[in-house]
């Protein structure tokens, strides 16, 4: 149990190398542009499937982005970066078949990747320890269970997902 909490604390802790301030880039697919970072929040403005834009936030799993003469809010996972030299150097390097490491960090990227001390110093302050969680659990009279692990392809259509399916 211990070693999975160090685990999360471990990639929560880790840097993102998906968005950083100023970072420029392009949507991937059509998408709203919103005015707060919430599901729920109002779109204004539509941005078209390629559309470069200017990453200048972050909120969790949002992205606050400038685009054109506006900015506003989109998920994270519809953006992508423009290719920096250091990036095309790792790509080339993660088509090698004897690349090895974390999907989504090349090589190089896990190299020089450094604890976020500031997410470190936020996730220690919310954190609650082992004693206090177990007996929140028997307050609320939980009980443990074993979850067998779950296979993807069992929840995959026949053959996978189409091309199209990730790209509107």
């Amino acid at each position: 149990m211990m070693r999975g909490w160090i685990l999360l604390l471990f990639l929560l802790a880790m840097p993102t190398i998906a968005a950083h301030a100023g970072d420029a880039g392009y949507v991937l697919k059509a998408v709203d542009l919103l005015d707060r970072p919430a599901a729920d929040a109002k779109p204004f403005s539509k941005l078209v499937k390629q559309q470069p834009v200017e990453i200048i936030g972050r909120n969790g799993s949002w992205a606050h982005i400038k685009a054109g003469a506006g900015n506003g809010w989109i998920r994270m996972i519809d953006v992508r970066l423009n290719p920096s030299p250091a990036r095309k150097i790792a790509a080339a390097a993660a088509k090698s078949p004897t690349n090895s490491g974390i999907r989504g960090f090349s090589e190089e990227e896990l190299l020089v990747g450094a604890p976020n001390q500031a997410e470190s110093e936020r996730l220690r302050r919310v954190g609650v320890s082992v004693r206090d969680a177990v007996n929140f659990a028997r307050a609320a009279n939980l009980r443990p269970r074993k979850q067998d692990y779950i296979e993807m392809r069992d929840y995959m259509p026949e053959g996978g997902f189409s091309e199209s399916f990730f790209d509107e």
